[in-house]
């Protein structure tokens, strides 16, 4: 399993001045500014689902002055909205069969049948939550999905200026 990211600020390890910089150049952004304003636009997977509208506006607002979401990224947010609302409304499943579980108290049949639907229902959170999480993470969501792109960031940099160089040893 790789090792987890960090951010500059807390790294222990020894960088060369130009790497630090070129970490620093990619922590301030995280993707190359095109030189105008993204333009995100809903996807069809989110026609007609008011929830996942909300999810929508929600991580555009959070997200309002960090460079991370591009055009490119409408349809994988976009999907990871819909999947917030699945989220959301399996967990008012949720809360209608414990209070079933609770309402079936002494007859075991009832018992079993509402037992079965629960770890059906727990079952699709956890799937849920699992693709969420690393929808988000892909996403630049989560603090360690922001300094993930930052090290691709400052990696593809630091190979590009090697590159330059690399017509000088007669390769």
């Amino acid at each position: 399993m790789p090792t987890p990211p960090k951010a500059l600020e807390n790294m222990s390890k020894n960088l060369t001045d130009e790497e630090r910089q070129l970490r620093e150049r990619a922590e301030d952004g995280v993707i190359p500014d095109r030189g105008r304003e993204s333009n995100m636009e809903r996807p069809a997977i989110m026609a007609k689902n008011t929830a996942a509208g909300r999810y929508w506006k929600k991580v555009l607002e959070r997200m309002q002055g960090l460079v991370i979401l591009d055009d490119l990224d409408s349809d994988a947010l976009g999907v990871y909205c819909v999947m917030m609302a699945r989220y959301e409304s399996q967990c008012k499943v949720l809360s209608q069969v414990t209070k079933q579980l609770k309402d079936a108290k002494g007859d075991p049949e009832k018992v079993a049948d509402v037992v079965s639907k629960l770890d059906t229902v727990s079952g699709k959170m956890q799937s849920l939550e699992r693709n969420i999480l690393q929808y988000a993470e892909k996403l630049g969501l989560t603090p360690s999905g922001r300094v993930r792109l930052a090290q691709k960031r400052a990696q593809a940099a630091a190979e590009a200026r090697t590159d330059q160089d690399s017509d000088l040893y007669g390769d």
